[in-house]
């Protein structure tokens, strides 16, 4: 997981966002939620409509799964970081966030393994079925007497969340994780955010891990070359140059699992030896 910005333009200079019309649509749809609360019946053709929210998503995203890092399939959620509906720690009195369903900083491409409850299905060299995992409605925090229960309940700032938000500018993703080279995630210092996320957002699943471990070996050894040329000398000079260009890309934010290869690199004494 890294930082998105979600004030970020594309190459021309565009707001990466849906339009004035949708954010028009999202704004009486919320007026309409706030009325009707339980009753509400959600229209999917404003919070998950495929030319403005989903094409706005993918993008933003680099085409990534928000919490996870990768790439999205062709069929992949618009996912609520705070439940619309109802929410899993409080379910016989809180009833979701519905305030924030039509909300656009509310919204994140994500897969449907991290965020539907899918089990961690068998794999030849490990058949077990792992329990299922994903985010789903949850929603915890660390302190529940903080929780919003309504939309004029207090301020949503308040809330102590503990599901890292990758596009909160307080929220460093990365300073939360550490990878070990089979492609394991754990959180850095036994933090409970990190600890959380992983849980919640099914970060630990065997076939992710599997990826990771892919990309952590790609960069130590695209980092074991950079340093071999850099003490052969001047002889290389092509070759160092294109494989400076492709460690660039792999830590850029849309490469394929950047906070792994950010991670290797910032310890390359460690994992490069």
């Amino acid at each position: 997981m890294i930082y998105i910005n979600r004030n970020r333009r594309d190459k021309n200079g565009k707001p990466i966002r849906p339009s004035k019309k949708w954010f028009k649509k999202a704004r009486a749809a919320t007026e309409r939620a706030i009325e009707e609360r339980d009753a509400h019946e959600w229209d999917t053709g404003i919070y998950a409509s495929r030319k403005e929210v989903r094409a706005a998503l993918e993008k933003l995203f680099f085409g990534k799964c928000a919490y996870c890092e990768q790439p999205l399939p062709e069929i992949w959620d618009v996912e609520h970081y705070r439940p619309k509906s109802r929410v899993a720690e409080r379910k016989n009195d809180h009833p979701g966030y519905y305030w924030l369903g039509y909300t656009w900083d509310n919204m994140y491409p994500s897969c449907t393994n991290c965020n539907r409850r899918l089990k961690d299905k068998p794999l030849w060299d490990d058949l077990r079925e792992l329990p299922a995992g994903g985010k789903f409605d949850q929603f915890p925090l660390s302190d529940e007497f903080t929780r919003i229960m309504s939309h004029d309940d207090g301020d949503i700032s308040n809330e102590a969340t503990l599901l890292i938000d990758p596009c909160s500018c307080s929220d460093d993703p990365e300073s939360y994780f550490k990878y070990d080279p089979k492609g394991q995630i754990s959180a850095l210092g036994d933090n409970p955010r990190g600890t959380e996320s992983i849980r919640v957002y099914n970060l630990a699943r065997r076939r992710l891990r599997e990826r990771r471990r892919k990309i952590f070996r790609r960069t130590a050894t695209v980092l074991k070359i950079i340093e071999g040329l850099q003490r052969d000398g001047a002889d290389n000079k092509g070759v160092l140059k294109m494989s400076k260009e492709l460690l660039l890309e792999m830590i850029s934010d849309g490469g394929e699992h950047t906070g792994v290869a950010r991670f290797v690199k910032k310890n390359k004494l460690v994992f490069c030896k």
